[in-house]
């Protein structure tokens, strides 16, 4: 890896204190994006708005697919690298390795898949990762990768969905689930997220295709702390509606538009086909009311209060409050954004034109 190029960037990061699986260090919740690396900067609106963008030098035919921040660090799936930059100094470097996607557990992990390979990463030295572990997963062009509480979790896409179990003690990637049948079964799973949900319990939010790209639904799979299934609840169905395509950029791996966040005992989707936010009770299942948008969502992100989405024809990051879905504020001046994330000073978007943008909230 060599240093390419520097800029200025100001990140604080929020934790949210959750079960750890094998250090008494709490975990912490980690916000997700899609990244690209310029910078520039511009009065956003009356409010004199500065808005900082932020442009990869080397970069995958796709730009980055997704970015997840681990104590002050932002890591970026890119193609054939993972490109890291320390948000204190705006110090970039770029680490050769190939990464569709990328996740992270906040202890001190990434986890990457590119095609069949997963890679398992540890931060003793957070601009210099140490590739640990491997493992292999079935890894469609729309599968997604997701981690928490030592579950480590592959969608598969259209193949079969794996889980491995990880350790921060001599570090190692374990397979505990080699394909489950209620997720398998169905057209695709394009997407994963995993959260802690209860005390020695972390659930895998399966986002799946049940029937001709038209037909939705988030189909849940309880684990325990070791990543051994314990149990397949009900899936919620959402709303029908054929996903327009193109089957390509901006809906490129880690990016396709039935995306989802938990927070507070509900699953927030963003999803294409309401046309808005659909809000899951995850304890009953149950479908509530929807948070209606102008616009297609295409991603979601949270800082522990706060909603934060973005569509692909929405040229704004709307801030949604979760109890009511009132938009709170819109703030940036985006082209094609693709992922979101935020804490309680910034708001990072992933633009496919654009790159990364960094919004400040104050």
């Amino acid at each position: 890896m060599s240093l390419k190029s520097k800029s200025y960037i100001f990140l604080l990061v929020i934790t949210t204190f959750v079960i750890s699986c094998t250090s008494d260090t709490a975990d912490e919740e980690l916000l997700l994006s899609n990244t690209t690396i310029d910078t520039s900067s511009q009065d956003q609106n009356d409010d004199s708005q500065n808005q900082i963008v932020i442009k990869e030098l080397i970069r995958g035919a796709d730009g980055c697919t997704n970015v997840v921040i681990v104590d002050g660090y932002a890591y970026a799936a890119c193609d054939t690298q993972i490109q890291i930059a320390e948000l204190a100094t705006g110090a970039v470097t770029m680490l050769s390795s190939a990464a569709d996607d990328i996740t992270a557990d906040s202890r001190g992990a990434i986890f990457t898949q590119s095609g069949a390979t997963v890679r398992m990463f540890t931060l003793e030295d957070p601009m210099a990762p140490l590739q640990v572990a491997t493992g292999t997963a079935d890894g469609g062009p729309f599968s997604g990768i997701s981690a928490a509480g030592c579950s480590l979790v592959i969608s598969g896409g259209v193949l079969n969905t794996r889980v491995f179990r990880y350790s921060f003690e001599a570090p190692y990637l374990e397979l505990t689930t080699n394909g489950i049948p209620i997720v398998d079964q169905e057209t695709g799973a394009p997407d994963v997220h995993v959260a802690i949900t209860g005390a020695g319990e972390v659930t895998a939010f399966y986002s799946e295709d049940i029937g001709n790209v038209a037909n939705w639904a988030i189909q849940p799979v309880v684990f325990n702390g070791a990543a051994e299934l314990q149990s397949t609840p009900a899936r919620t169905v959402l709303t029908q509606g054929s996903f327009p395509g193109p089957f390509g950029a901006p809906f490129g791996p880690a990016n396709f538009p039935v995306e989802s966040e938990f927070l507070d005992g509900r699953l927030y989707v963003a999803h294409f086909a309401a046309q808005g936010i659909e809000v899951v009770d995850v304890a009953s299942g149950n479908l509530l009311s929807p948070f209606s948008l102008p616009y297609d969502p295409i991603n979601i992100g949270t800082d522990g209060e706060s909603l934060f989405v973005v569509g692909v024809t929405n040229d704004q990051v709307d801030v949604i409050d979760p109890d009511s879905g009132n938009v709170i504020e819109s703030l940036g001046n985006l082209n094609t954004p693709s992922g979101v994330a935020a804490d309680a000073t910034h708001i990072a978007v992933a633009d496919q034109l654009l790159g990364l943008v960094i919004i400040p909230r104050n």
